[in-house]
């Protein structure tokens, strides 16, 4: 079978997404393209590992100047390419690429669009952009083969907020790498990396500092979980946005000595391994690779109950769930895990076992190409 992927100027969990099941899929015999901007993180890891590449000159948001031009290109890509399968990843590429799909001509190809984040249901996304996203696929929803959502609560999104057809939508789960995080690391090393002591409580977490991950929850929670459990450190690694308003807030808590800021994490299975509970405040959540990541390191969680956060944690048995903008509620269950060694390693056993077992790349190669097989059946025939 043939793919082209289709992606915009991917980063972070789009980008490792398409890197991934681009490599399970030539691991099984199928031939993989990749259709990105020229310039594109993605696009130089691509190349990295063998992949072919073309250059279209897909810009994040719209643009009625590039646009039209990644459209003919892309439309002459698939006109000229011979491809089983094209599939596009997020909605800038699925807009693009389904015009450009339409154009090709040379008979019906698949097109399948895989929805990587929510679009209507997050709070930080524009009025503007939310109108924007529904017209687009109310119009061209015909011109989809298969939607898969990487959650169930983006499947939810796509049929229920957007109405669009439910025998469309497939949810398959984000696969990750968890080799790195599965293997045993130094823990004093750990430890020190980040300037802690070996004998401390630690929670913590690492990503981007902006207003749906919650950090403003996780601080407002600091005096509680400090009250509750002495000598605890509280490690909020990355960077971002709001960073100065976190910094002012622990200053005005007077936290500082219990808060430590180790700045952009490069090398997260050693990060998590320095924790004792890995904390997830966000109050919207596409998927949670973070979660998964956790688990695989063995580190028990405590998240909110939130979009995809359901499809990784069961309450009280792979980890706690608290209700998001709460504090008080997520203080007490990172206390209550650290202040209860039982509980928390029986979680993060569990944890991983169904990391293991359901979040691999391989889970996800091997539902994706169920998807394109459903795809192709629907179109063009069985595939070949």
């Amino acid at each position: 079978m043939r793919v082209l992927m289709v992606v915009r100027p991917a980063s972070a969990g789009i980008r490792a997404h398409v890197l991934a099941l681009a490599h399970g899929l030539l691991g099984r015999g199928h031939e993989v393209e990749l259709a990105a901007p020229k310039n594109a993180d993605v696009t130089r890891l691509a190349r990295d590992r063998g992949l072919v590449v073309h250059a279209i000159p897909l810009a994040a948001p719209l643009n009625p100047v590039q646009d039209p031009q990644a459209i003919r290109v892309l439309s002459h890509l698939i006109s000229n390419g011979d491809f089983d399968i094209v599939h596009a990843h997020g909605p800038k590429a699925g807009f693009v690429g389904r015009l450009a799909v339409r154009m090709g001509g040379r008979g019906v190809r698949p097109f399948v669009l895989t929805a990587h984040n929510h679009m209507l249901t997050r709070s930080e996304t524009a009025a503007t952009a939310r109108w924007r996203y529904r017209t687009v696929e109310h119009s061209l929803e015909r011109y989809v083969t298969r939607y898969i959502a990487v959650s169930e609560s983006i499947a939810r999104e796509l049929t229920e907020a957007c109405a669009l057809p439910a025998e469309k939508v497939v949810v398959v789960r984000d696969g990750v790498d968890m080799i790195p995080f599965l293997a045993e690391q130094d823990f004093a090393d750990s430890r020190a990396s980040l300037g802690l002591p070996v004998d401390a409580p630690v929670v913590g977490l690492a990503g981007r500092f902006s207003a749906h991950k919650g950090l403003r929850d996780l601080v407002a929670a600091v005096p509680e979980i400090v009250r509750r459990v002495p000598g605890v450190r509280v490690v909020i690694g990355g960077s971002g946005p709001l960073e100065s308003k976190l910094r002012d807030q622990v200053a005005a808590l007077g936290v500082d000595e219990s808060v430590a800021w180790p700045g952009h994490v490069l090398d997260m299975p050693r990060f998590l391994s320095a924790l004792d509970v890995f904390v997830s405040p966000a109050t919207t959540e596409s998927f949670g690779i973070a979660l998964i990541e956790a688990a695989a390191a063995g580190v028990p969680s405590v998240a909110t109950r939130v979009g995809g956060v359901f499809d990784i944690i069961i309450d009280g048995e792979t980890g706690l769930l608290v209700a998001p903008h709460d504090p008080k509620a997520l203080a007490g269950a990172v206390a209550g895990l650290l202040g209860d060694r039982r509980t928390a390693t029986k979680l993060a056993e569990h944890a991983r076992r169904r990391a293991i077992m359901e979040f691999s790349p391989d889970a996800m190669v091997e539902g994706t190409l169920a998807v394109y097989a459903d795809a192709l059946q629907a179109t063009v025939g069985p595939p070949r």
